[in-house]
């Protein structure tokens, strides 16, 4: 225990020491350093061996340079002049600090108008100089520059506005209401009566006698054949019964209009060209089927002829084939009428087979239109050939020259 005791006394006694040396060390360096300093401070004093040590000239400024706020540092002070007849320190040539009008020459000696200098200068050798006697210039009354320095002036009172005096009402008169005098009550005019729309009733066109107005009334828009023109023959809405469009279809029971449908597809062409009627193929084999034209594999009737004239308006003709049957026709061709011909065996057909004659040339060739073909359609027949190859027909055949009496 006592063992503890004495090493914890010795320990404390070390550290006391070792303070003690630390703080006699830290006083002697620093009189050491203030020493050093002053040292330094006498010597600056001195001029070095080789300069000499030139009087100041000019007063000393007791300001400081500075930039001023907003500027730089001034070009001049007041009392900042330079010596008569010199330059800034470190010119050539300038007036001694005590006015005697000595010249300080570069290499430290001291000369004047008289050729002696009255300050004396430290040279090379170690001699002293004595410093020139520093000038206070006298720079003026100090310019305040903090606003703190500037004497606020007090603001005058404003004076406080009198008010406006409020203007009194004034009595305004209430006018007094006037009589008018009562008129007299208008007279409400009687309502009057619309009149009733009667509809006009819708005018049917007047159909001959003998016509079938109720099957021409309900017929659609046919469909479109080819139309020749040519001259000395009538306009010609042609249509031919082999026509893709309606070829394959039945004519009556069981015949197709491609073979057997001649009859109708002619009087088609007729009453298309000479009327107003449009009607085509399909809807004229129809009519015909069911008016009983129809006959089986053997076409139609001959009197489907004068049958369809009379029932479309037409006037029909028979005028059979006898030796003034040419003349009847070529008279009729030239007026503008039409005829229809039954053909036998020949350039038309090998049996049976109706065709239409259109019109006559200046030369007196009969055009035809042929709905079997095409080509005997354009071209120009002599009647002497028609007539050869026409067939016997009942019904006034096989000649009908068929007319518009409108």
């Amino acid at each position: 225990m006592k063992k503890k005791k004495n090493r914890l006394t010795n320990i404390i006694k070390l550290e006391l020491i070792c303070l003690i040396a630390v703080t006699i060390f830290v006083g002697g360096l620093v009189r050491w350093s203030e020493s050093r300093s002053r040292a330094d401070g006498s010597q600056n004093t001195k001029q070095t061996a080789s300069g000499t040590v030139k009087a100041q000239e000019g007063p000393i400024y007791t300001e400081p340079y500075g930039e001023e706020e907003g500027g730089s540092k001034p070009s001049s002070f007041p009392g900042d002049t330079l010596p008569q007849g010199g330059q800034e320190p470190g010119g050539m040539t300038g007036e001694s600090p005590d006015g005697s009008g000595g010249l300080v020459k570069g290499d430290g000696e001291t000369g004047s108008q008289n050729g002696q200098g009255d300050a004396a200068q430290e040279t090379g050798n170690g001699a002293e100089v004595t410093p020139a006697q520093d000038v206070t210039p006298d720079i003026g009354t100090p310019v305040p520059t903090k606003e703190t320095d500037v004497p606020k002036s007090t603001p005058e009172p404003t004076a406080t506005p009198k008010p406006t005096p409020t203007p009194k009402p004034q009595n305004t008169p209430t006018p007094k209401p006037q009589n008018t005098p009562a008129g007299k009550p208008t007279a409400t005019p009687a309502p009057t009566a619309t009149p009733t729309l009667t509809p006009t009733p819708t005018v049917k066109p007047d159909y001959a006698e003998g016509m079938d107005a109720d099957f021409i009334e309900s017929l659609g828009t046919p469909q479109s054949g080819e139309l020749l023109v040519a001259a000395g023959a009538v306009d010609t809405m042609y249509y031919m019964q082999t026509d893709p469009r309606w070829g394959s279809l039945i004519y009556g029971g069981e015949d197709t209009i491609a073979k057997y449908a001649c009859g109708p597809t002619s009087m088609a062409i007729v009453v298309s060209s000479l009327t107003d009627i449009g009607i085509d193929p399909v809807q004229m084999s129809g009519w015909a089927f069911n008016k009983g034209y129809w006959y089986p594999k053997s076409g139609s009737l001959h009197s489907v002829v004068n049958g369809t004239a009379k029932a479309f308006g037409l006037k029909s003709e028979g005028v059979g084939n006898d030796s003034d049957t040419p003349e009847k026709v070529k008279k009729a061709l030239k007026n503008g009428d039409m005829a229809v011909v039954l053909m036998g065996k020949g350039h038309f057909t090998k049996g049976g087979h109706f065709i239409v004659l259109r019109g006559i040339t200046a030369e007196g060739k009969i055009l035809v239109a042929d709905c079997n073909s095409r080509e005997n359609t354009m071209t120009e027949w002599d009647f002497e050939t028609i007539q050869s190859e026409a067939k016997w027909a009942s019904d006034g055949g096989p000649f009908w020259i068929i007319r518009n009496p409108n």
